[in-house]
């Protein structure tokens, strides 16, 4: 994969200020490729272990039989009906077009979105594209897995792109061999192409969260071997990162662990910690050798079934050595979020999210955001999503810049 060079300044504080910049800026460069569902607010069903609905057993991405008759019975409005009811062949891939066998899970997401920003002090844009169009299966023979995806983005996701084009490359998000390690399959060891164990595993991978801990189910997965455990109120993953090979050269790789735990203590709620290291011989962004850490909490927690609230909070620090070009700098600082989703009636829900920002707390203000968002399921296999996000963004010392983004998407699920 072709890598751009980025120019910084000497003063290794700037460098910092100029990577704060980019970060900030996901928002706008990677919207448009946001990757396979993941509800974090399932909670309010009582589902807090990911693994019965979906084959990536820390969540998302591709369901599961069980998950595909969750899903119709419980995410999309029912006009009419029991919705207890079996849901027969409308959950299923393709709707029940042909029987899979057993050991087959399919799936597929189509997801386009019209995108409008409005950056304060300049002409507003807008551009219709495609967010994702990628098919996943998983191949099961006795305590066996095999499972892959494979997609096209128009542009974006190129962390992901098994193809070296500026736009229009394949992608490959995830792709892993993995073994059952007991009949009840709560170990699962995997390797390979792997999401990160890290944070809440929600689908706004553009939240600072996500973004700042490069751990978004978007585009930054890695290779590497993890193993994976659920039973009872616990479940969690540990993972060695070996880097993403689909990046080249290898000085571009980052190295190291990610690792994920959640107690599950009564329903409906659920309290999460996590932890990551990782060292490039030349970060991407900042080009020198870097260390990045990310450590926080987290939390899942529905009240009553119609009202689920998700909150992250992570400590980072990006720690320099001293090259020719800088001094050496560590730089402190946090992410984080908070999510309330309100589910007016089955199928359309009203959201609003706050998130926080600062690379740096000793060096300037709070970056902030704050989300407007309602989703409607309307349809088998079916939703569409509404966004307003506004950011006040800090980009020097006493300077902020403001955004203004709407968001508009369609999605359909195979």
């Amino acid at each position: 994969m072709h890598v751009r060079s980025l120019r910084l300044a000497a003063n290794p504080i700037a460098a910092t200020r100029h990577v704060v910049a980019m970060i900030l800026s996901l928002l706008v460069v990677l919207a448009w490729a946001r990757s396979a569902d993941a509800y974090a607010w399932m909670i309010r069903h009582a589902y807090p272990n990911c693994r019965v609905c979906h084959a990536d057993p820390s969540g998302g991405g591709l369901l599961t039989s069980f998950g595909r008759a969750k899903a119709e019975g419980l995410l999309r409005t029912r006009y009419a009906g029991n919705p207890d009811a079996d849901p027969g062949t409308m959950g299923e891939f393709l709707f029940g077009a042909f029987r899979l066998p057993d050991a087959l899970l399919m799936g597929g997401d189509l997801r386009g979105m019209e995108m409008r920003m409005m950056p304060q002090g300049a002409a507003a844009t807008h551009r219709w594209v495609w967010m994702q169009a990628d098919l996943a299966g998983q191949l099961t023979v006795g305590r066996f897995r095999a499972n892959a995806s494979l997609g096209y983005a128009d542009t974006g996701a190129l962390p992901a792109a098994i193809t070296r084009g500026e736009r229009h490359n394949l992608v490959s998000r995830v792709h892993w061999l993995g073994v059952d390690l007991d009949d009840s399959k709560r170990f699962l060891l995997r390797a390979g192409r792997l999401n990160l164990p890290f944070g809440l595993r929600v689908i706004e991978h553009t939240l600072w969260v996500r973004a700042a801990t490069r751990t978004d189910i978007n585009q930054s997965q890695q290779g590497g071997l993890a193993l994976s455990w659920s039973g009872g109120s616990w479940r969690g993953e540990v993972m060695a990162i070996a880097g993403n090979f689909q990046v080249r050269p290898d000085s571009y790789r980052d190295r190291g662990y990610a690792a994920f735990v959640e107690l599950a203590p009564i329903d409906r709620l659920a309290i999460g910690a996590s932890s990551t290291i990782v060292h490039a011989a030349t970060d991407l962004l900042v080009m020198t050798p870097v260390w990045r850490h990310a450590h926080g909490l987290s939390a899942r927690w529905s009240p009553f079934e119609q009202l689920a609230i998700l909150s992250e909070f992570d400590m980072l620090l990006l720690s320099q050595p001293a090259t020719a070009m800088t001094a050496a700098h560590n730089a402190l600082g946090y992410a984080g979020m908070t999510q309330v989703d309100l589910e007016v009636v089955q199928g359309v829900h009203v959201m609003g999210t706050g998130e926080l920002f600062n690379p740096e707390p000793n060096q300037q203000a709070a970056s902030v955001g704050v989300w407007g968002s309602v989703a409607w399921f309307f349809a088998p296999h079916a939703d569409v999503r509404g966004d307003v996000v506004r950011q006040s963004l800090v980009v020097s010392p006493g300077r902020r810049a403001s955004a203004t983004v709407l968001l508009g998407q369609v999605h359909m699920f195979l």
